[in-house]
């Protein structure tokens, strides 16, 4: 009976504020099954992983233990619980935001909706950020000073901080919601005491706060999808918040403005390092070349082998 009562759900449209009936819910097993199959008509590809992610999370448990437990039974309200979060599900809602979870860096980070949801790839950008830290002339036992613009959660800010424990980090964001965020992750993982958050618009964040070329490293993820190019990505990237996402007409918008400020803050010798699509490396590279402070500009891929962060270093002799 259980097992036909969800059944008929999984065909026709769920009301959250219908009643259920009164009795146990139906077990993992059919949960997972009839989930999965509802989330596969949906057209998302990674269905059964979904389902069990939402069972597990409505469960309280690892997703390897829902494996183990098939035959327990859901209660009412785990049972409506898990009904609601797979109808978002369905509605191409990123799974991050049901969860209100990503792991970053092997770090569970907090995310939420209006703010952007870190991704594997970026990664890449701490890989690299921690090379040049090791590259620089600046001794790792030194306190290093790295400014992250675009934090969003702090992905970037918080790995950097866990990997170099006496460095110091100022990490800025125009969004109040995304820094709320950013700041619980801080102290989540026990480096709020050397990240400070600022709000403000890329360098406005810093103005009055920190005089120039005082930075070791500065590393960006900015929004770097082209404007035209966004109505035609994934159904849960329109989720996000486009002003986490749109770089402008090409992409590169918010690029210019910190590769043209950027000296004014980053010390001679000092990194920077800036997260860029697929297929803009030979456009960002003409930008950081015609800028005319830095050197030995190059690009890294990420596991892929897509074109993924742009590398470029201060010239250390500078006239002014």
């Amino acid at each position: 009976m259980i097992r036909a009562r969800f059944s008929r759900l999984s065909e026709t449209p769920l009301d959250p504020l219908d009643p259920y009936p009164p009795g146990p819910g139906p077990s993992v097993a059919e949960c997972l099954r009839s989930g999965t199959l509802r989330l596969e008509r949906a057209g998302i590809e990674s269905a059964r992983l979904d389902a069990g992610c939402l069972l597990a999370h409505v469960l309280a448990c690892p997703r390897w233990l829902v494996a183990l437990e098939q035959g327990r039974r859901l209660t009412r309200e785990q049972f409506g619980r898990f009904l609601r979060l797979l109808q978002r599900r369905e509605q191409r809602e990123p799974l991050a935001y049901l969860l209100g979870t990503r792991e970053f860096w092997s770090l569970p980070l907090a995310v939420s909706p209006g703010v952007l949801i870190p991704r594997p790839e970026t990664e890449t950008l701490v890989e690299a950020a921690l090379a040049a830290c090791a590259e620089g002339s600046t001794p790792a036992s030194d306190r290093q000073v790295i400014l992250d613009l675009c934090t969003g959660t702090g992905a970037i800010a918080i790995a950097l901080a866990r990997e170099l424990p006496a460095a110091r980090l100022i990490a800025t964001d125009i969004s109040r919601r995304a820094l709320r965020i950013a700041r619980t992750n801080a102290e989540a993982h026990g480096v709020a005491d050397r990240v400070r958050f600022l709000r403000g618009d890329l360098w406005r964040a810093l103005y009055g706060v920190m005089p120039g070329r005082q930075a070791d490293l500065i590393v960006s993820n900015p929004p770097y999808i082209p404007s035209g190019a966004i109505k035609t990505l994934m159904p849960e990237v329109q989720w996000e918040p486009r002003r986490a996402l749109d770089g402008g007409p090409d992409g590169l918008r918010f690029h210019r403005e910190i590769i043209a400020t950027a000296p004014r803050y980053l010390r001679s010798g000092g990194f920077l390092l800036l997260e860029i699509g697929a297929d803009q490396a030979a456009a960002a590279r003409r930008v950081v070349e015609a800028e005319g402070s830095f050197e030995g500009c190059r690009v890294i891929q990420d596991l892929a082998g897509r074109d993924r962060v742009i590398v470029a270093r201060r010239q250390l002799t500078m006239k002014n």
